[in-house]
């Protein structure tokens, strides 16, 4: 009888063959239809973003572009270390907050090392997203991300047939998102942080006592399954934001995002994108265990454990 981990991993092999053939069909029927009178007259009529309200500012200011790429700084480390929580695996230390000084505990719990850094970078995570969302309702910039006219769906429908086409929607993302990023971006603004704020609270040693039996949407089951299902909404959200980046116009996109100009031929955007990039790199390298432990030794007890054992090799037969 196979074994449950082959089957799991059969299992996955099949879904993604299943995803792909779904994906393929779905490309045809879109080129299809584009290619149809009445796919034409649609997008003629739904080409795939709608005018903003008047006075709505457009550009990327610096706050936007800052708070954009920390999110995604911090993001790495959320997932990473959510990924480590979700092994199960025995953590290399245990962090406990100390009894005195300024970040004292009066009964401190005890945390895996992976279970403290995660909350560590979400709530550096956290507080980024509140002076985004003060800045982004402050400025007026909300009304390019949030929907103020019901034609934003059959516009969003037009984009993602558009874009299973392969033939980009046209964009001006200075002015405005078309439809479908319009959607997601406020899908995942004010839905998907929300709800991983949530419910991460609700895993966390901060929930209080006498909610821990709560049932319902803050059951511990439903809270950590609707946490687990937000980890990979925003995996696959940034895997699909990057490459639709990339593939949309390289050069103007990061110009816009990175550097602030809406220029689509200078290098400027690229570099600073090489450059953060790389700066995430070496985070991730350097900010491995031994250096949060050594971090989390500035303002915590911590417990450091042994490494488990190297498992036994199989002795080669004749």
């Amino acid at each position: 009888m196979p074994r449950p981990t082959a089957l799991r991993r059969r299992a996955v092999v099949l879904a993604v063959v299943a995803a792909l053939v779904v994906l393929a069909a779905a490309m045809i029927a879109a080129r299809a239809f584009l290619e149809s009178p009445s796919g034409a007259s649609f997008v003629a009529d739904y080409p795939g973003s709608y005018d903003p309200p008047p006075g709505t500012p457009d550009g990327f200011p610096a706050w936007l572009r800052w708070t954009h790429w920390l999110s995604a700084f911090l993001l790495l480390f959320i997932v990473s270390s959510g990924l480590h929580l979700r092994t199960g695996r025995r953590p290399p230390a245990f962090v406990t907050r100390r009894t005195t000084g300024p970040l004292a505990a009066k009964s401190p719990s005890r945390l895996g090392l992976h279970t403290w850094w995660h909350l560590v970078v979400d709530t550096l995570w956290v507080i980024t997203g509140l002076i985004y969302l003060v800045a982004l309702f402050a400025s007026g910039h909300w009304q390019r991300l949030i929907p103020t006219d019901l034609a934003v769906i059959p516009h969003a429908v037009s984009a993602a047939v558009q874009y299973l086409a392969l033939d980009w929607p046209a964009h001006d993302s200075w002015a405005r998102y078309n439809s479908l990023q319009q959607l997601f971006y406020a899908a995942t603004v004010v839905i998907a942080a929300p709800l991983a704020t949530l419910t991460g609270l609700r895993l966390s040693p901060v929930w209080p006592d006498r909610w821990m039996r709560a049932r319902g949407p803050l059951s511990d089951r439903a809270a950590r399954r609707t946490h687990g299902l937000v980890l990979w909404y925003f995996l696959a959200f940034t895997v699909a934001h990057v490459a639709l980046v990339l593939l949309t116009g390289a050069r103007g996109n990061l110009n816009a995002i990175y550097a602030g100009i809406d220029d689509a031929e200078s290098w400027l955007g690229v570099g600073l994108f090489a450059l953060s990039t790389g700066v995430m790199a070496a985070a991730w390298v350097l900010l491995r265990p031994p250096a949060q432990i050594a971090i989390a030794q500035r303002v915590a007890d911590v417990r450091v454990m042994p490494a488990p054992p190297a498992a036994p090799k199989e002795a080669h037969r004749p």
